[in-house]
């Protein structure tokens, strides 16, 4: 069931690329990648509209499991609704949550936890301001088996995100991309018309994606609050770094911090302005854990062990990013052989 926790994960994010030491997965020819349905009764139609393609991983409730082409999963609970536990197939058992009591709960297993509402909405960013001023996240956004769901709708980086990705049938026949999300079609509808309404809307918005959370919150409130926040990117990928050493067992999360969040680790850095590594698409963080450095990539999903002696040149190779720089603003070392180095290894830690 592995598979299916992965994907279920990829459909409630939004995300492709969210879990380390996974499959090499790209978005299928035909059909959604993953496809959650309201009602069974609705499962026939998708397929017969291109909806649930050949590589589609198709969630229904009540129905029987079913590997003969699409692979077919029955669930009991809701996907759409916080505050449930949801059992996957007969294997699989997942919880969903609203962001906003997400904290005072305990984690015991899988969890998807949603935005609902302006009032989670605030709460999400009220948590991101105390990881950008003081550099404490919230314990739960980081854990290794949550995933915060519509992640792009909150400023992260999900190139894959779309129709193509996720696809929502809800009871009454309505297609979106997610429970909250702004409807793209019904129910006869093939995937390019989908595909059509959901390019149309995101097109029209200063700050995608404006479909997925378009039910829960106004969308020139979300607009607004992300673009006060310019380093929200930096965020989700800070998220990412900790939840991957979490799950690596490097750390539990409580002793590890982040550069850019609650400042920069070498003191001379903290005037660092150009904060390149907060606002690039792909850029990777550096992160302290005691006395060890460690330097994470979100786009390898890999974790590099970085020497205490060079983790000040690293730091400002991001923090600025560039060698010339960098050396501009008083840093020495290796600069240049580091970024090489780095690049060598398939990592860009400066332009």
């Amino acid at each position: 069931m592995k598979g299916t926790a992965r994907l279920i994960r990829v459909w409630g994010s939004g995300q492709l690329g969210t879990d380390i030491l996974e499959s090499d997965e790209s978005l299928p020819h035909d059909g959604s990648l993953t496809v959650v349905l309201e009602r069974a009764e609705h499962v026939d139609r998708a397929r017969e509209t291109g909806l649930i393609g050949a590589q589609t991983r198709a969630f229904a409730p009540g129905i029987s499991d079913s590997t003969d082409g699409p692979v077919m999963l029955g669930y009991d609970g809701s996907l759409s609704d916080p505050g449930y536990d949801v059992q996957i197939g007969t294997q699989f058992f997942l919880q969903t949550q609203d962001y906003g009591t997400s904290e005072y709960l305990s984690l015991i297993g899988a969890t998807l936890v949603k935005v609902v509402d302006e009032h989670d909405f605030t709460a999400f960013l009220n948590d991101a301001d105390t990881a950008y001023t003081d550099g404490n996240f919230a314990d739960f956004v980081t854990h290794p088996m949550v995933r915060l769901c519509d992640v792009a709708a909150l400023g992260a980086i999900a190139p894959e995100d779309g129709p193509r990705l996720r696809l929502y049938v809800g009871a009454e026949g309505t297609i979106s991309i997610s429970p909250s999300g702004a409807p793209l079609g019904e129910l006869g509808d093939d995937l390019a018309t989908i595909v059509a309404a959901f390019d149309k809307l995101n097109g029209e918005s200063a700050l995608p994606c404006a479909v997925a959370l378009s039910g829960v919150v106004p969308e020139d409130i979300r607009v607004a609050k992300l673009k006060e926040r310019p380093w929200i990117r930096g965020y989700h990928r800070a998220i990412a770094a900790i939840r991957n050493l979490r799950a690596r067992e490097i750390t539990d999360g409580r002793d590890v911090r982040v550069s850019g969040f609650g400042g920069r680790f070498a003191p001379d850095l903290q005037g660092a302005e150009a904060e390149w590594d907060l606002t690039q698409e792909d850029a990777p963080l550096l992160c302290r854990i005691r006395d060890e450095y460690y330097l994470y990539s979100g786009a390898l999903e890999r974790v590099f062990r970085v020497p205490s002696e060079a983790s000040p040149q690293v730091e400002a190779l991001l923090a600025y990013g560039s060698p010339e720089q960098a050396a501009a603003a008083g840093n020495t070392g290796q600069l240049t052989r580091i970024r090489d180095y780095f690049a060598s290894v398939g990592v860009a830690i400066c332009e």
